[in-house]
């Protein structure tokens, strides 16, 4: 007892914080370059996280987030409301535990103990992962991996390969994301070696996109790179309409070539026709409409309260009555266990109008933050528009790969704004 006691006491524990940080960072690093892949990889880290986390925490530096970081403190806001609406309907479930452990806690993490030399290196990890991720769905789609990939099951197979999150909707968000940030990183890249490699990944990403049967990564793709030429290229038409020209080009090679983005273009044509025309809800793109249809019925439930909603957690078992109630037992929306398919929706029935509109003011902030770095700023707004678009077509917060890669990168631009602040940049 009395040598563990001494031994402790020759612990220089200024150094030991500080190797512990680093060893914080580095998983931090490996946290980012696994979020493409299998999420039990990611609860493990983040055990060791947190554990790390709360030795190696410098207090002043939460408290610091607090005072001088609005997004920061937006964040925390909109966490805590979300944990009091649970507590206003006694429902304290899984929605929250999800939440809190794959938002809230990676921010808090990843933002306070993160240093800004090192925000490339988390960038280029999660680019790194899909990378590898690419190679393993080509592998897929020409057969070569199947069921197993070094003991990880694969999800896909050859008609939609997709390696190893959960559907097509998270994968192709991803590539969306991957390939937007690839190809200002093709212009930031001086060497040839590397603008080659990029270029190269650029386009497999592209394509492999396209070999889904995800309509989410399409979309986003498509409207986030709408949006980002007309903000780079808004004193130049000439650029703009070349650049639209090239998507068009792009899209409508995939609709001759590919036959998942053929089918699944001319099924969600089909959808759109049987809403409008017979009002039959009961498809994949129906299903998403919906979700503004029983609105009216949502706010008008005797359940719901205007500040605080249904209550987070409570969301999904009304929403599942609503859908039975409104389109049948007989339907899809009878296995949507209350999915609403629309982030903003499920936030304002869930959170009611407060936690909405918080929500919005985090976007906002994400949107308006200083960031003076030209490239992380390009991220910075490739992420918000294909985060904003997909809010429309899912609800973001059920699926955990997706929340985490948020947290990771609004962590990213806290961090990179505390820096600028403190430094008086």
């Amino acid at each position: 007892m009395l040598n563990n006691f001494l031994f402790l006491k020759k612990i220089n524990f200024p150094i030991f914080r500080s190797y512990l940080q680093d060893l914080l960072i580095f998983l931090i690093v490996i946290f980012s370059f696994f979020v493409s892949f299998d999420s039990y990889i990611n609860k493990i880290l983040l055990k060791y996280m947190i554990v790390i986390w709360l030795i190696s925490l410098l207090f002043k530096n939460t408290v610091y987030f607090f005072k001088n970081s609005r997004l920061f403190l937006y964040i925390m806001i909109f966490s805590f409301w979300v944990f009091l609406t649970c507590i206003f309907t006694f429902e304290l479930g899984y929605p929250y535990e999800g939440f809190f452990k794959y938002f809230l806690l990676p921010i808090l993490i990843i933002s306070t103990s993160m240093k800004i030399e090192y925000i490339k290196y988390v960038l280029g990890a999660f680019l790194f992962g899909m990378f590898i991720n690419e190679v393993i769905s080509y592998g897929i789609y020409f057969e070569i991996i199947q069921s197993k990939f070094l003991g990880f099951k694969i999800v896909g197979d050859k008609y939609n390969p997709i390696p190893f999150m959960p559907s097509h909707m998270e994968y192709t968000l991803f590539l969306s994301l991957a390939i937007i940030v690839s190809l200002f990183s093709i212009f930031k890249v001086k060497h040839k070696l590397g603008k080659t490699i990029l270029v190269f990944f650029t386009i497999t990403m592209t394509i492999n996109l396209f070999l889904t049967t995800g309509r989410t990564g399409q979309f986003t793709l498509l409207g986030a790179l709408l949006f980002l030429i007309i903000i780079y290229f808004r004193n130049n038409y000439k650029y703009i309409i070349s650049a639209i020209l090239v998507i068009i080009f792009i899209f409508s090679m995939a609709f001759s070539f590919s036959k998942n983005t053929n089918s699944r273009i001319k099924q969600g044509y089909d959808d759109i026709v049987k809403v409008f025309k017979d009002q039959n809800y009961d498809s994949s793109l129906g299903i998403r409409l919906s979700s503004y249809v029983i609105l009216p019925r949502l706010v008008e439930d005797e359940r719901f309260n205007i500040f605080y909603g249904f209550g987070y957690s409570k969301l999904d078992k009304i929403i599942e009555e609503i859908h039975i109630a409104e389109f049948g037992k007989n339907t899809s929306f009878a296995h949507q266990k209350g999915h609403l398919h629309n982030s903003y929706i499920t936030i304002f029935a869930g959170t009611g109008l407060i936690g909405f509109i918080l929500f919005i003011l985090i976007l906002y902030n994400i949107l308006t933050i200083r960031i003076e770095e030209d490239y992380l700023s390009y991220v910075r707004y490739s992420f918000l528009f294909v985060f904003i678009l997909a809010g429309f077509t899912e609800n973001m917060f059920r699926q955990k790969e997706v929340i985490i890669l948020f947290g990771i990168f609004t962590s990213i631009f806290i961090l990179n704004n505390r820096f600028l602040e403190k430094n008086k940049i």
